[in-house]
């Protein structure tokens, strides 16, 4: 987790994907973001948690007992975590089952899980969004994970887009899209996020007040 015990509810009433992102390219951080065709599915506002990213492998026949690995994963995962679930799109990977559906989200909604970010398809979206957790992901397929991949690890590194994911990276997603802040840079981010927010609050209060943009800028240094 992060260096310190922060209120990720609290902070997600302040954050979004464009302050992190912002942020981090202030750090020289700058392959942070995930490609723009992963997007909220299920929910609303800031989705803001720690990364638990899992590996699957695919397969091509059913198992004697399914989901094993999934149940594991499933187990595992706590408050504040984010699941996540590479589809290995970019390595050969070419099954369309979903990653993610309704039950998964009620599991983990009922655990306190801040939500789910997967580059594959996922399912259950009607019933998902009803239940308003939050998941990310690409587009939409009725078909089963099982007989056709498997989670083989949990809670391990992960790569999504060539973008890094480690446990207890923080997860920042909204409407705009997906970032990924590295642990080690957790505790920067957020402070940062913390003035720039500040800062961007004093600009729109100025510009409303008849400032000129272009010196709304020069005094806040934020756009």
């Amino acid at each position: 987790m992060a260096n310190k015990d922060y209120d990720l509810a609290k902070l997600s009433t302040i954050f979004t994907a464009a302050l992190a992102s912002d942020c981090l390219d202030h750090m020289q951080l700058r392959n942070q973001v995930l490609k723009s065709d992963i997007q909220m599915i299920s929910g609303d506002g800031v989705m803001m948690g720690y990364a638990f990213p899992v590996r699957v492998e695919a397969v091509f026949a059913s198992p004697d007992v399914p989901y094993v690995g999934l149940l594991k994963a499933l187990d595992a995962v706590g408050r504040d975590q984010v699941y996540v679930t590479p589809s290995n799109r970019n390595n050969g990977g070419d099954h369309p089952a979903a990653f993610w559906g309704e039950l998964l989200s009620t599991a983990c909604k009922h655990k306190g899980v801040a939500g789910a970010l997967t580059d594959g398809p996922v399912r259950d979206t009607t019933r998902m969004q009803a239940l308003g957790f939050k998941v990310f992901g690409v587009q939409t397929s009725p078909l089963d994970i099982n007989s056709r991949y498997e989670v083989v690890e949990h809670n391990v590194a992960a790569e999504i887009d060539g973008v890094t994911i480690n446990p207890g990276d923080l997860i920042v997603g909204d409407i705009d899209g997906v970032v990924i802040v590295p642990k080690a840079a957790i505790d920067e981010v957020i402070a940062r996020v913390e003035e720039k927010n500040s800062g961007e609050n004093l600009f729109r209060k100025a510009v409303k007040d008849g400032m000129a943009p272009s010196e709304a800028f020069a005094k806040y240094g934020v756009l």
